[in-house]
């Protein structure tokens, strides 16, 4: 089976992925806390521990996994921050803080992944996390919003300069993850009532994300680059 790596795989959509890639790759899976990521082994994942906030390391980090393991046939990258703050207590270290983990580590991670010392020649891929956040920025979320509002940019541009690496983002809609569920106090049981009823399919589960993230890894995904593939079930209609 090809190597896989995932990034940010300790919870939500990435470990979801992580799990449904485990099927068909040989997948290792990266993040920062070592309790939640040795939870995979049982599905046969390698966890990987990594501290995303070291930019200057992230393409030696790359490098030397490939090096051990051998190459890889695809990056996933699901790492993401958010905070909801409203404009007027935004401080410049809360929008590093977003766009550290929420676009300059994706860019690293795939300037790394383009050297032919990493990944497989056949069909070589990278998949980001994006949000439908990127297309339909909300109050409170403003940085939120405009990091993967680069993210999204950062796919086209990559698809043209690396290619034949394919590069693709999925944008998510609202759903329900251990991401959102830090911010309880503003993702309350009446907020998410009100939301769901702008889906016309419902609130979306992390599931819905991977099936996504498995086709566009796969030999079936071959023509499919620099596009921006929304699953929210209608609501951004």
């Amino acid at each position: 089976m090809d190597n896989l790596l995932v990034v940010g795989a300790s919870s939500g959509v990435g470990k979801e992925c992580a799990i449904t890639l485990s099927k068909e790759y040989n997948v290792f899976a990266v993040a920062r806390r070592e309790d939640r990521l040795n939870e995979l082994k049982e599905y046969g994942i390698t966890p990987i521990v990594f501290d995303l906030s070291s930019l200057d390391k992230i393409d030696s980090f790359v490098k030397s996994l490939a090096k051990e393991y051998g190459k890889f046939k695809a990056i996933v990258y699901s790492a993401g921050k958010q905070s909801i703050k409203p404009l007027r207590v935004i401080k410049p270290q809360d929008i590093d803080d977003i766009f550290h983990i929420n676009f300059y580590a994706p860019m690293l991670f795939a300037k790394a992944f383009s050297s032919r010392s990493v990944h497989l020649p056949n069909n070589p891929s990278i998949t980001f996390i994006s949000s439908i956040a990127a297309q339909k920025p909300e109050k409170g979320i403003l940085t939120y919003s405009a990091s993967k509002a680069a993210l999204d940019n950062l796919t086209k541009g990559l698809a043209k300069e690396i290619a034949p690496i394919r590069v693709n983002a999925i944008a998510p809609g609202f759903m329900i993850t251990q991401m959102t569920q830090a911010f309880d106090s503003v993702y309350t049981k009446e907020f998410i009532d009100k939301v769901s009823k702008d889906y016309p399919l419902g609130l979306g589960s992390v599931d819905k994300v991977a099936n996504l993230v498995e086709f566009l890894v796969s030999q079936k995904a071959d023509y499919i680059t620099g596009d921006i593939i929304r699953v929210d079930g209608g609501g951004i209609l």
